[in-house]
């Protein structure tokens, strides 16, 4: 089943909207001067040409060959480009190119769960899909999931970026499906150079700056080179909108039917809960009463109200207001914009020419990144996942209310209360990322005229270690219960389980908590149930959810107040190729590489969790059921079976290794050259035996034809890639509760069964087919003009996924698929499914096309006169014609031009049809000055057809387009020589007009705050402004 699949209305539409767009480029931005020193990667598998009019870059293979001789595109970007796309922030200037969809930057993920502040999304396939390498080589994940924090690099010494926008896993090995990111080392560099920046927006918040140094030199008669650098980046986070007129607190109303459609308004806040609190108790006179920030109450004013996947009043429906409503906008008042970043990283390298022709090196790469972001005030009472129940007789109710549950024999309430930080505080998360990189090698250049002359030998070793600490401050759902359970006992306020001899013991110390107004609830009550006693020994038995109690080993540590998280990353690699000619053609050189190589990656997981001593976190609950023998009551049974967001209960002690054996090899056959035509053939084929899984191969085979003296070069590719599970789908595991239908039951009614989810160690590696056709334009009688086009298609199957608890239960009973049976426990005595598992599996599809152009154009000048004038254009467009996926169930949506919120779960989708980034620099000795253009196509806010199942109701929206939107940056610089310094000061205009992002409003009834834009796609910081220096000795 396909829906939204009308690709070539797409393209004409992405087509029509870049027409105008085009126009834009004749004065949008590339680059200040290009860099001095050029790089020289140990181990770089592209090869450059020209700097100025040169060949378009294209290759993106092992064999050393020049940079028009591969059929596969590559886009080099140098490091003054990137400074100008984005000063201080590397994963924001890369996202400024087109063929990146959904980057994980730090103002970009979920709050809980993020996949790596700084990770690259190619095609918008997912960080899991694209490989990201230093001067060649892998580095270790800095998340279970298979993200790489680039942040981490040494921005300082980066010299280019090559990005290969192609399936290269035959090369490069998994993860390569949607293509490779390359960043290349200036190791080379010599003298000392200085820089310093800071930056603040229009607002006069976010203030940030950024210090670097780095030092080079040769030795020993320059038969060595020794470098070193540093570098340090700090940014104040944004946490509310204030100043930001753009925020209206827009979000969806209406019930997205033909007689309701969905609608987008401002002033959209919760229709149910306040920050201080709404009763919800059906059929009562005390239904809907609201308190004040005193604790006085007063009937809550709903506004103009309408639904989304619910009835007005239902626990846990999609509740939303419009104005005139007593209700509150939680994102006003704090919501985490942009967080506080914190940045170091040290790199050291050295080489020496032991001969000639051979030379050993070494590297060393600190990197440290902390992030700090606040989620929502910790006193948040929603519904759900936590509903908390007030009872009658609560000594901190007022007296007017009391008396009404009093007369109205009302026993309890179910209280629902956005909360604010003046009261019970806000939810943080500060999460710290360090990586250490350690990497010895040699190249060996054979020159001996014989059979090997011209060979390249070159082998490494690397050591990686990633170490993530989480960090979040958040509420104790195994004490809130007892704790808003007040009573009087002889005169004084109390827990009422304080009262029980079983309570007493179950809940230590327990305070009672005032949560009726705000700032009424004692200190010793807010520490109560506000994280960990923090500065306690542990000593408790380790273990693994994988593997058990790991054989006697114990785990020590002082308490914090906060959750802690720790996980490590461990990787060693070790790599040996060859490469050079074996025989002259007729047509040319015959050239070939081949190697091999072993990696091994490791995860370790750790939870500090004080509530859990036995840290056995298949079985144990942090949050106590009901219990009437101790006094506890009010605890909603979702938490009782799963606490979803304040413990880590959810977060289980992993461990795990996996590796991988593999062997490459790739040859490039010249066809023809004579009367200006030339043909090439490209092949290349990879062996992989993956622990778990088993062998695979992966393959290329391309072919590219030169014509009119390399004026035009077509070229075209197709290969077989694979993607290999990452750590979090072979190792994690998750557990829980889960609501499914038995379908063996006469009549289907909905069980609870606890779940786990997760890894899956023999899971095996994904397929994709990746097609890729291109043209490159060069025309000798126009000097400086450099043009390409692509279209490539991605089909990936077999795709890694999980199917969800009721499908597995499905596939089992209606459809008799032992492989899904094997997952389910049945109670051994009355045959009641208790256990689900919900692992890993290759069940899914995923498809995506497009299409990426490139235009480069560079002319000296002579208008003022007086000086060296140049001007440069270099802009890159990409068109997306679809991104579909298609689930367990064989249904297909495709995303392509979708940036909204899916409205059914509010989950946002980076996937415009076009994306331009273009620019024009204009030199004249010392003095640069450039203008930048990032256009954004319109755009579509829901694709989906359909409510989710079983529900078969089209989704109607009103208006269901997303507005196109324009971002022009300026650059100015200019370079001099003082004192035996090389002097370069600089000045950026970050989104000049100071464009608001276009709207794509959610509502999250979670959190009672709205959503109004797509942070993954769109600026939200506005006008922005860096200023700089650096000095060159």
């Amino acid at each position: 089943m396909r829906h939204h699949n009308d690709n070539g209305a797409r393209l004409r539409r992405a087509l029509a909207g870049s027409a105008s767009a085009a126009i834009l480029t004749l004065w949008a931005t590339p680059a200040l001067a290009q860099q001095e020193a050029t790089a020289t990667p140990q181990a770089s598998d592209a090869v450059e040409g020209e700097e100025e009019g040169g060949p378009i870059y294209v290759t993106g293979s092992r064999i050393r060959a020049d940079g028009m001789q591969a059929p596969v595109p590559v886009t080099v970007v140098s490091a003054s480009e990137l400074e100008a796309l984005s000063p201080g922030a590397l994963i924001t200037a890369v996202s400024q190119l087109p063929q990146f969809y959904g980057n994980q930057t730090p103002n970009s993920g979920n709050f809980f769960l993020r996949s790596g502040y700084g990770s690259l999304n190619l095609r918008g396939l997912g960080v899991n899909r694209t490989l990201t390498l230093l001067n060649g080589r892998r580095v270790p994940s800095t998340s279970a999931f298979g993200g790489v924090d680039i942040n981490l690099f040494p921005e300082a010494m980066i010299a280019s970026v090559e990005t290969t926008t192609g399936g290269a896993s035959a090369a490069y090995g998994t993860d390569a499906v949607a293509g490779v990111v390359n960043f290349i080392l200036n190791t080379d560099f010599e003298g000392i150079e200085v820089s310093g920046q800071v930056g603040v927006t229009d607002r006069g918040d976010g203030d940030n700056y950024e210090l670097s140094a780095a030092w080079g030199t040769s030795f020993a008669d320059d038969r060595g080179h020794f470098l070193v650098s540093g570098e340090h980046y700090n940014q104040n986070g944004i946490h509310n909108y204030r100043g930001r007129d753009w925020y209206q607190s827009w979000g969806t109303v209406g019930a997205g039917t033909a007689a309701n459609p969905y609608r987008f308004s401002p002033n959209v806040i919760s229709a149910t809960s306040s920050f201080d609190g709404v009763i919800f108790a059906p059929g009562t006179v005390i239904n809907g009463l609201a308190f004040d920030r005193n604790g006085n109450i007063s009937p809550f004013v709903p506004g103009q109200t309408a639904t989304g996947q619910g009835t007005i009043g239902a626990p846990g429906a999609r509740q939303i207001a419009g104005p005139g409503s007593s209700g509150d906008d939680l994102g006003a008042e704090v919501f985490t914009l942009y967080p506080d970043i914190e940045r170091y990283s040290a790199f050291a390298y050295a080489d020496f020419d032991v001969s000639d022709g051979f030379t050993v090196f070494g590297q060393y790469l600190f990197g440290q990144t902390g992030i700090f972001s606040y989620n929502t005030p910790r006193g948040s009472f929603q519904g759900t996942p936590t509903t908390l129940t007030i009872f009658s007789g609560n000594p901190y109710l007022p007296a007017s209310l009391q008396q009404l549950m009093t007369t109205n024999n009302i026993p309890s309430f179910v209280f629902r209360r956005t909360g604010s930080i003046e009261d019970v505080g806000q939810m943080y998360l500060d999460d710290t990322t360090t990586q250490h990189i350690g990497t010895v090698g040699f190249d060996w250049d054979i020159e001996n005229n014989g059979l090997l002359d011209g060979w390249q030998i070159d082998g490494f070793y690397q050591y990686g270690r990633s170490k993530r600490d989480w960090r979040q401050l958040g509420l104790r759902v195994d004490r809130i219960f007892a704790a808003a359970d007040a009573v009087l006992d002889n005169g004084n306020i109390v827990c009422r389980v304080s009262t029980f001899s079983g309570g007493a013991a179950a809940f230590p110390g327990c305070q009672p908590i005032n949560l009726f107004g705000r700032g009424n609830a004692s200190a010793a009550a807010v520490d109560y149930v506000t994280g960990f006693e923090p500065g306690q020994s542990i000593t408790t038995p380790l273990y693994f959810a994988d593997t058990g109690f790991s054989l006697g080993e114990e785990y020590s540590y002082t308490t914090s107040a906060e959750k802690v998280n720790l996980t490590t990353f461990t990787q060693h690699l070790a790599e040996v190729s060859a490469a050079g000619n074996v025989v002259d053609l007729w047509a040319g050189p015959l050239a070939v590489a081949f190697g091999g190589s072993y990696r091994q990656d490791s995860i370790r997981q750790v939870v500090q969790d004080v509530t859990n001593p036995a840290s056995n976190h298949d079985t144990f609950r942090p949050v106590r059921c009901n219990d009437p023998t101790i006094g506890l009551r009010g605890v909603s049974p979702p938490d009782c079976a799963n606490t979803v967001g304040n413990q880590y209960s959810k977060v289980s002690n992993i461990q795990g290794t996996a590796d991988v054996w593999e062997a490459f090899a790739e040859a490039l056959v010249p066809l023809l050259d004579t009367d200006g035509i030339t043909a090439n053939l490209n092949g290349a084929a990879r062996w992989a035996d993956y622990s778990g899984s088993g062998t695979i191969w992966a393959y290329k085979g391309g072919a590219e034809i030169g014509l009119f003296d390399e004026t035009l070069r077509l070229r075209g590719t197709y290969s077989r890639d694979v993607r290999a599970a990452n750590l979090s789908e072979r190792f994690d595991k998750t557990g829980g509760a889960a609501t499914i239908d038995d379908p063996r039951t006469p009549v289907i009614e909905a069980i609870t069964v606890t779940r786990f989810s997760g890894g899956n160690p023999n899971v095996e590696p994904e397929r994709a087919d990746t097609m890729t056709l291109g043209a490159v334009f060069q025309p000798a009688f126009v000097p400086g003009l450099r043009m390409s086009v692509d279209w490539y298609d991605i089909k990936i199957k077999d795709a890694i996924s999980q199917v969800g608890t009721q499908s597995v239960v499905n596939r089992c009973f209606l459809e008799n698929a032992q492989e899904f049976c094997d997952l389910i426990t049945l109670d051994p005595s009355t045959g009641a499914i208790i256990l689900v598992g919900d692992v890993y599996v290759n069940v899914a599809r995923a498809r995506v096309t497009g299409i990426d152009a490139e235009l480069g154009y560079s002319t000296d000048l002579k208008l003022f006169g007086g000086g060296m004038e140049s001007l440069d254009f270099r802009g890159f467009a990409s068109w997306l014609t679809e991104r579909s996926e298609t689930n367990s169930s064989g249904f297909t949506t495709d995303y392509a031009g979708q940036t909204g919120a899916r409205q059914s779960d509010g989950v946002y989708f980076p996937y415009p049809d076009f994306k331009m980034t273009a620019g024009l620099t204009y030199r004249n000795s010392g003095f640069s000055a450039l203008v930048q253009g990032r256009y954004i196509g319109s755009a579509i806010q829901d694709v989906t057809p359909y409510f989710p199942a079983p529900n078969t109701t089209p989704i109607v929206i009103e208006d269901n387009t997303v507005d196109s939107v324009l971002y022009l940056d300026l650059r100015f610089g200019y370079q001099f020589e003082g004192g035996g310094v090389d002097w370069e000061l600089f000045a950026n205009v970050t989104n000049l007009t100071d464009a608001d992002p276009p709207l794509t409003p959610s509502y999250t009834a979670f959190s009672a705050y709205s959503v109004q834009y797509n942070s993954g796609v769109y600026d939200v910081l506005g006008r922005r402004f860096t200023f700089g220096v650096k000095l060159k000795m």
